[in-house]
């Protein structure tokens, strides 16, 4: 006799498919991404992007440091 799957199985079944889609359409921190197999790539673009997050967590980081700073939290 097959067995049916019960609602838990499914729910996680979906859940991991979904966790899965997601992950193949999300950018990774501090990565490249993915490229298509269609477009080549680019070394500008890649080096370009890694040197803008860069200097966005540097200057994050210093306007985190500033305020604090300035109202006198540390």
């Amino acid at each position: 006799m097959a067995r049916k799957p019960d609602r838990n199985e499914e729910a996680v079944r979906k859940a991991e498919a979904d966790l899965k889609r997601l992950g193949e359409q999300s950018e990774k921190l501090l990565g490249t991404g993915t490229t298509s197999e269609q477009e080549p790539e680019d070394n500008i673009e890649i080096w370009g992007k890694r040197i803008g997050r860069a200097v966005a967590y540097v200057l994050g980081a210093y306007l985190i440091y500033y305020f604090l700073r300035r109202y006198g939290v540390i």
